[in-house]
């Protein structure tokens, strides 16, 4: 079951007829409750593949959610798209649905990873199984935290296309990291005397992953970053 961003309600069998009904524009079909002492928290993520704000209902599906993002081209994201009915009697909410730019539909369940059960686990399976059914693809993201997490934080912050170089900054950056340079090195070579000024470029195309870097170590002026074959 579904929630239609035009019809409605909608229901069917699950099987290939359910490929293309467009679950990628449903409505949350559920939403949380908010009550005193609530212990996850929810809001509203840009998306900056989609152009779009997308809910998200714990930190953990925010930081999935900003992952999925900066790793994945995406053209569409629905939460809490649809409601799966078992044949044991059981039923599960998805937490996520996404039409990536290639083409493929990928629903993904979210769970911190010490959160992950036997209950859970075989609820993953059930639905991984009903994906191969219809042909959408599956995944559980289990979150991101600690640096890795600070400084997909900090690149977040660089993802809306105002801070986009010019195709002439770009290229020449590229050219200039077919060898490994440091952030410093890479911010000089757009401002020699400034270099903070037009730093965030290159957090831009960092965040497109355009300019690799470690994503493991802190992110700072001696940060070796290297071009991408994205």
């Amino acid at each position: 079951s579904w929630n239609d961003v035009e019809r409605g309600p909608q229901s069917m069998p699950i099987g290939p007829a359910c490929l293309d009904v467009g679950i990628e524009r449903a409505l949350p079909i559920r939403r949380g409750h908010s009550y005193q002492h609530r212990r996850n928290y929810e809001g509203h993520y840009w998306c900056a593949g989609t152009g779009r704000h997308v809910w998200y209902e714990s930190m953990t599906e925010y930081t999935a959610l900003m992952h999925l993002d900066h790793t994945e081209r995406l053209s569409a994201v629905a939460t809490q798209p649809v409601c799966l009915y078992f044949a044991d009697g059981s039923r599960h909410y998805p937490d996520f649905f996404a039409l990536h730019e290639s083409g493929e539909k990928v629903m993904y369940d979210v769970r911190p990873l010490e959160l992950v059960d036997k209950a859970a686990e075989d609820q993953f399976v059930k639905t991984s199984q009903v994906c191969e059914r219809i042909g959408w693809g599956y995944a559980v993201l289990h979150g991101v935290t600690g640096l890795q997490r600070h400084n997909l934080e900090w690149l977040a912050a660089y993802r809306h296309p105002w801070n986009c170089p010019t195709e002439g900054d770009r290229s020449q950056l590229l050219a200039f990291l077919e060898e490994p340079q440091t952030l410093a090195d890479a911010a000089r070579l757009l401002d020699l005397k400034h270099p903070a000024r037009r730093v965030h470029l290159i957090y831009h195309l960092m965040w497109r992953r355009e300019i690799t870097y470690n994503d493991s170590l802190p992110l700072n002026w001696a940060t070796p970053l290297g071009r991408s074959d994205v």
